[in-house]
């Protein structure tokens, strides 16, 4: 997986000194739907407070976390038992979004009963990860010969992105329930794609991050300083299958813990998705059929949730 330096990016995505890294980031998209980037801008002491934040939450007591557990009507704050392609997953997680009421699941964030610099230092992160999506939204954009602000204004009224906490335990989070109601938890994550445009993923040194390509799983290797960031449903649709969304999976821990955080970059919830007029022609006429991001993204939830059927695919609106 390739690793980028986007520093000239993050100062002006269309001046000469950029170019390199856009054709590197296009490539990347294409080739693997993945790659990692370094010189990104994020302050190494909001990382370092973001990790011991993480931590310090999936450590409290179980009654400070069940406190907050999401629910189908509000997906945000903590949950346990979570499926991927109805398969139940071994990790804890907690989600929160942008501030107010969100415009898809019409809930609000649900903090912790804990202190105070916890909502602070995730609100920070999140501002800074948000700042970064958008740099990399213009160097899609670039790469697609499209004006660097081509997509603004599908993110900049409200996205709907938000940030998972991730904790994957050696211990199965859920041994002490009635396991043999539930479904077992062979992998940290199963096989999928990530539903919106890009995703910005902060890994800590354990590994067990891995991406299928050319008929094989191959590692992420986690790199010091850099953030691991991954094409989503919504940009192989916009990019009319250039840019490609790619299937990746997270293992079972079972001698380490393991920690991570992405950031899901989604569009604002009335954005409506199809391929962008420089990837269409008549020599390559869109695949797609147009996608309702807010219709989109409840399901797919719904299927995190828990088992309310068949997933919502992005290759059920291929043309």
């Amino acid at each position: 997986v390739p690793v980028i330096d986007v520093g000239a990016i993050i100062q002006d995505v269309t001046s000469p000194a950029a170019n390199q890294a856009v054709q590197s980031i296009a490539a990347a998209a294409s080739e693997w739907g993945f790659f990692q980037v370094v010189n990104h801008g994020v302050p190494g002491s909001l990382i370092d407070a973001t990790w011991r934040e993480t931590a310090g939450f999936f450590d409290r007591p179980a009654s400070v976390k069940d406190a907050i557990m999401r629910t189908r009507d509000n997906p945000w704050g903590y949950y346990n038992n979570e499926l991927t392609k109805n398969q139940r997953d071994k990790k804890e997680v907690f989600d929160y979004t942008t501030d107010g009421v969100d415009p898809i699941y019409a809930s609000e964030n649900r903090w912790p009963d804990v202190n105070d610099s916890f909502r602070q230092t995730l609100r920070a992160y999140r501002d800074a990860v948000t700042d970064l999506s958008h740099a990399l939204l213009r160097a899609f954009c670039v790469g697609l010969d499209l004006p660097a602000g081509f997509m603004q204004s599908d993110f900049s009224k409200r996205h709907t992105g938000f940030i998972r906490l991730n904790y994957y335990p050696v211990r199965d989070p859920l041994e002490a329930a009635n396991v043999e109601a539930l479904p077992v938890a062979d992998l940290g994550v199963h096989h999928h794609t990530d539903a919106g445009a890009l995703t910005v993923l902060m890994q800590d040194d354990v590994g067990g991050l891995q991406v299928f390509r050319d008929g094989y799983w191959h590692n992420v290797e986690p790199t010091p300083g850099a953030f691991v960031i991954n094409t989503g449903d919504m940009m192989q649709v916009w990019s009319n299958d250039i840019y490609q969304a790619a299937i990746h999976r997270v293992l079972a821990m079972e001698h380490t813990d393991r920690y991570s955080i992405p950031f899901f970059f989604n569009p604002t919830a009335d954005t409506s998705v199809s391929p962008l007029p420089s990837v269409v022609s008549d020599e390559r006429p869109a695949r797609y059929k147009t996608i309702n991001w807010s219709e989109f993204r409840g399901k797919r939830t719904d299927g995190d949730y828990a088992d309310y059927g068949p997933e919502v695919q992005v290759a059920q609106y291929r043309i």
